[in-house]
């Protein structure tokens, strides 16, 4: 009699330990910005810019390492979106940890083409410049170097941290304005 409560008992303990909090889902609002950044996750890659919760409407901006399922990015607009976040079990540890859905855009913003942001070009000795067809942003992004070619070169050459500043320019272009 014993041993059937003692069983009975850590049958309890392991239901009631299951894992049923873990694969809720959420149901999150999340910001876009108009351009993207460069990051190092297993290699170099491109990134998206969000803001969620009490970020939305700030200057603080996060590289974001994931994709958003049904969410077709196109540069110089600033998306609102809802997008629905469920858990990942047993992520690899060089993976990500959530699975990201877009439920609706909220509201989309066309940013104007004259407006200036920041890219990292290099960063801790990774170079994200590649150079196969002209100056490109990790063979994704067309650079017109307009003319700081040279200097653009000799600081990447140099230098362990180079951001440029860019405006947009055509057809998926970014026009360097200035380098530090």
């Amino acid at each position: 009699m014993k041993n059937q409560i003692l069983i009975l008992m850590i049958l309890g303990i392991l239901f009631s330990c299951s894992k049923d909090d873990d694969n809720q889902s959420e149901v999150i609002e999340m910001r876009i910005n108009h351009f993207q950044n460069t990051g190092i996750a297993v290699g170099p890659v491109l990134t998206l810019l969000i803001q969620k919760g009490d970020n939305i409407g700030t200057d603080n901006w996060t590289k974001f390492y994931s994709n958003i399922q049904g969410f077709n990015y196109e540069p110089g607009t600033i998306y609102n979106l809802s997008v629905k976040v469920e858990p990942i079990d047993n992520p690899p540890l060089d993976g990500v940890s959530a699975k990201y859905t877009l439920i609706k855009i909220v509201s989309t913003q066309e940013v104007d083409n004259e407006t200036l942001f920041d890219i990292d070009l290099k960063k801790y000795g990774e170079n994200f410049v590649t150079t196969n067809t002209g100056f490109e942003l990790l063979n994704q992004i067309d650079i017109d170097c307009n003319n700081l070619c040279n200097e653009l070169e000799t600081m990447l050459q140099n230098q362990d941290f180079v951001v440029g500043t860019f405006k947009r320019g055509s057809n998926n272009e970014i026009k360097l304005m200035g380098l530090k």
